[in-house]
């Protein structure tokens, strides 16, 4: 049995443990996990960026290619990192500060508070997984009510789905 290991947050998918949470009991193995799967940590790289750092004795199946086996203190060889299947590349800083430029201010809800003052709800959303935080309707489960602006969460909030911090989020348009 192998691990292999996301190449950006270091996740590490181990056969022998398989990954329950995601749906892979103890003992699946790598090839029978769907091709689209995406790192349950960071969900920016896809199975196919992960690189072997442990191999068992097991032999890849015949017709296969034989994935880089290297051991955590072995760097990766350097090459071009491979594209997602939507052709997006890694968000990197330089993405996310791009992506932040070219945002537009979203169509937003409002509603008029206690004292009669008009409150424009926007929607914000993570650049690196797409999860959509919504000032209307707020995040019970991370504690913001109805009505919270994005401005008022907390700067070291992270995104609930991948983890990214809260910078990573730009206005979203409907």
């Amino acid at each position: 049995m192998a691990k292999y290991q996301c190449p950006d947050c270091e996740y590490i998918y181990d056969e022998v443990a398989g990954h329950p949470h995601e749906g892979f009991p103890p003992g699946t193995s790598w090839e029978t996990i769907p091709e689209e799967w995406a790192c349950p940590d960071c969900a920016v790289r896809d199975k196919a960026d992960f690189v072997v750092i442990e191999s068992g004795s097991a032999s890849p199946a015949s017709g296969a290619a034989t994935p880089e086996v290297r051991t955590a203190t072995t760097p990766p060889k350097a090459e071009a990192s491979p594209q997602k299947s939507t052709g997006a590349s890694t968000p990197s800083t330089n993405n996310k500060a791009k992506a932040k430029a070219k945002a537009k201010p979203a169509r937003a809800k409002s509603s008029k508070d206690s004292t009669g003052k008009e409150t424009t709800f926007r929607k914000w959303i993570c650049i690196t997984c797409g999860h959509i935080y919504d000032e209307a309707l707020g995040d019970e489960t991370e504690g913001f009510a109805p009505g919270t602006l994005f401005e008022d969460i907390p700067d070291d909030w992270c995104c609930p789905d991948c983890g990214a911090t809260k910078e990573d989020y730009v206005l979203h348009e409907d």
